[in-house]
């Protein structure tokens, strides 16, 4: 849903804010801008890998670490300055460019993350899970069922970006984000009119634009929060000691805070994830013309394995059905009866905004 809505333009983070630190391609050494202005530069959007990424100290050693080059991590980077060089002398990539035993670098970074994107010259999406097949309709089926598509931050990582390239794991072209705008749309339920740029990100209505990230997974469980500060333009200072549930009922208050004229106050931090299905649902079954989409929309706010990865808590299994209406009405349904939270937790003021 495009609304004409009460955007809140103060409310949206700066949009100049670039990374300070970067990695040169031809040499592969890091180069630091701090206090300086950050010249063009690529981006990396990829899936930690574990145990095979390279931190920035490790990065620093590196030369005279031979056994870290061998990691997938390392290759990685090399293969992404390969990629960028002809066109561009900087790249950036989360692993080796942030301090991540540094807690205020690692905060200001998460909170900047959106802007790092947006202000990207390209955005080189790497997919260790896909490879390009002899056909592109396999090849496309592949990337749609990467994990990519269910992790959180990358969210943020597919809308920001003016142009994004996806990468298999042997670093071969499957598309842009245009070629695949479609598909991607009917996977994910943002507007093709988003992900093509016709349409800003902040123009889109905010219960929709939280909606997107029904679904998807984080590490960190209160990154499932932390990743949508960008899409919805709030600013809030991450908290890794906090629990998933508190660092939803923070982002509530940071909401209510921002968008005074568009919401009353909310139930609790589980009242959110309950919208986030409903609208995402909701979106992915219009998109497919009301008849079916192929697989469940997973909602995860408990439960979280040994390798902190989220495990759903309940599903919204979506079959194929005669009208958009029956098959949203089921999914509510089902999600009322599961959750026990039936009443929409967001409740725009009258006349307040236009949804088309």
């Amino acid at each position: 849903m495009i609304a004409a809505s009460t955007r809140n333009m103060q409310q949206i983070p700066s949009s100049k804010e670039r990374p300070q630190r970067l990695i040169f391609t031809q040499s592969g050494r890091l180069a630091d801008f701090s206090g300086l202005q950050t010249p063009p530069y690529a981006i990396i959007s990829h899936r930690w890998l574990l145990n095979q990424e390279v931190s920035l100290q490790e990065y620093r050693i590196i030369q005279h670490k031979p056994e870290l080059k061998k990691r997938l991590g390392y290759r990685k980077i090399q293969e992404a300055c390969k990629k960028a060089q002809d066109k561009y002398k900087y790249i950036w990539i989360d692993t080796c460019c942030i301090d991540q035993s540094n807690r205020n670098e690692v905060a200001q970074n998460v909170k900047s993350m959106y802007s790092y994107y947006r202000n990207s010259e390209v955005c080189y999406v790497y997919l260790a899970d896909v490879q390009v097949q002899e056909k592109f309709s396999q090849t496309k089926r592949a990337l749609l069922r990467s994990q990519w598509f269910q992790r959180g931050w990358t969210l943020q990582e597919l809308v920001a970006p003016r142009e994004v390239l996806f990468f298999d794991s042997n670093w071969k072209l499957i598309g842009t984000k245009d070629d695949l705008s479609r598909a991607i749309a009917n996977l994910t339920g943002i507007p093709c009119s988003v992900l093509e740029g016709s349409t800003p990100v902040h123009d889109v209505d905010i219960r929709t634009r939280m909606s997107w990230c029904a679904g998807r997974k984080t590490t960190e469980p209160a990154d499932l929060a932390y990743c949508l500060l960008g899409i919805l333009g709030v600013v809030m200072d991450p908290d890794y000691t906090e629990d998933v549930q508190s660092a939803f009922k923070r982002l509530q208050k940071a909401l209510i805070h921002s968008y005074p004229n568009t919401f009353t106050t909310f139930e609790d931090g589980r009242s959110i994830y309950q919208m986030l299905v409903s609208q995402n649902a909701r979106a992915r079954v219009e998109m497919s013309g009301g008849s079916v989409v192929s697989t469940a929309t997973q909602v995860s706010m408990r439960n979280y394995t040994s390798t902190g990865e989220s495990t759903p808590t309940w599903e919204v299994d979506l079959r194929r059905e005669g009208t958009t209406e029956v098959s949203f009405g089921r999914a509510v349904e089902k999600l009322g009866t599961q959750s026990n939270h039936r009443r929409n937790p967001f409740t725009p003021k009258e006349n307040n905004t236009r949804e088309t």
